[in-house]
């Protein structure tokens, strides 16, 4: 069910632990009965303070852990609607079949919540009995207990209007919170813009871990730096080798990157942590391989093989360039596969 996650930083659990299902016929279903009563414990100040803007990144986050048989999760400018499978339920707990019975004639086969803003605040709901009931607070707890991740102290700001309800929204959170990626405003991402140069070298600097004050040797070779930001972080990366691709007398920042070029960097990023590339095959099936620079082949055929890309109609469309929506979901897959490895 669940896919790995970023090892040491990111392991999210969401419902771990033991069920103690107690069907009752009570007005109110108590959802804190059937989650481990130790994470209503560890929540309940998290409960009681987490925004709505708070419990959104909490929900898109969570939900890059599970597979979508497993759980949905639709988001709207209005409302949170979450759905968990009785089936994922099964993987993470024990249930006997009485519980089981009993949590089917509560919910039916998953079970739904929804969460709606009110002020900074919000209402939180469950489907239970065939109807809507509101959660209490001991309730709330237990949930939030459950998906709450304990490494992870949730960032301000973040809340990008433009990404509730897309596709990426998960990816894009993450990196945000991880001081990867910043939005083009306060409340706005841009998530269907194009990914400069320049961007992808800052996206890939970040996800190192390195540090431009303890890390930087001296200017790149590209003339063109002067007035650029991040030109440190280009001269950092062009020493450990990772830019070779950009091989001009300028490196263009503000230039739309290629997808070849962010596959060439990106497998880079991969070896330059340590990444056992050589247990994975660098086959690239793609039709329009007559189209890459030959250096660029390997590159996509390895992050091919690994899942990090995908192609349309059995083309990858090297010289097409990428969104940033894209490649937030590239380099997460990607982060993932440095953190499992690790």
């Amino acid at each position: 069910m669940k896919k790995t996650f970023l090892a040491g930083a990111l392991s999210i659990a969401c419902f771990t632990g033991g069920f103690g299902l107690q069907a009752n016929a009570q007005e109110n279903v108590d959802v804190a009965s059937f989650i481990h009563p130790k994470q209503a414990v560890a929540a309940t100040k998290q409960a009681q303070s987490m925004t709505y803007q708070d419990l959104y990144k909490t929900l898109v986050i969570s939900k890059l852990a599970y597979e979508d048989k497993d759980m949905t999760l639709v988001t709207t400018k209005n409302n949170i609607t979450l759905k968990i499978s009785l089936q994922a339920l099964l993987k993470v707990t024990e249930m006997s079949a009485q519980e089981q019975k009993e949590f089917k004639e509560l919910f039916g086969d998953s079970i739904q919540m929804k969460f709606t803003p009110s002020g900074n605040a919000f209402k939180a709901e469950v489907y239970a009995q065939g109807k809507w009931q509101a959660l209490d607070n001991a309730d709330l707890n237990a949930f939030v207990g459950a998906i709450q991740e304990d490494n992870i102290d949730l960032k301000s700001g973040g809340y990008f209007t433009d990404t509730i309800g897309h596709w990426a929204e998960g990816y894009i959170q993450l990196l945000f919170q991880l001081d990867i990626i910043n939005g083009t405003s306060a409340t706005t991402f841009n998530p269907n813009g194009q990914v400069t140069r320049g961007q992808l070298v800052s996206m890939i600097f970040r996800g190192t871990g390195l540090d431009v004050n303890k890390d930087y040797e001296g200017p790149a070779t590209y003339k063109d730096l002067a007035n650029f930001p991040g030109a440190k972080e280009v001269a950092i990366l062009e020493e450990y080798g990772l830019i070779e691709i950009f091989d001009g007398v300028n490196f263009e920042p503000y230039k739309p990157a290629t997808r070849e070029e962010m596959a060439f960097v990106t497998a880079r990023y991969l070896e330059s942590k340590d990444f056992d590339v050589s247990k994975v095959s660098k086959n690239n099936p793609f039709t329009d391989k007559n189209q890459m620079r030959q250096e660029t082949v390997e590159s996509i055929g390895l992050l091919k093989q690994l899942g990090v890309i995908d192609g349309a109609n059995g083309q990858f469309n090297p010289k097409g360039n990428l969104t940033r929506a894209q490649f937030s979901k590239i380099l997460t897959l990607t982060l993932m596969l440095v953190g499992a490895d690790e």
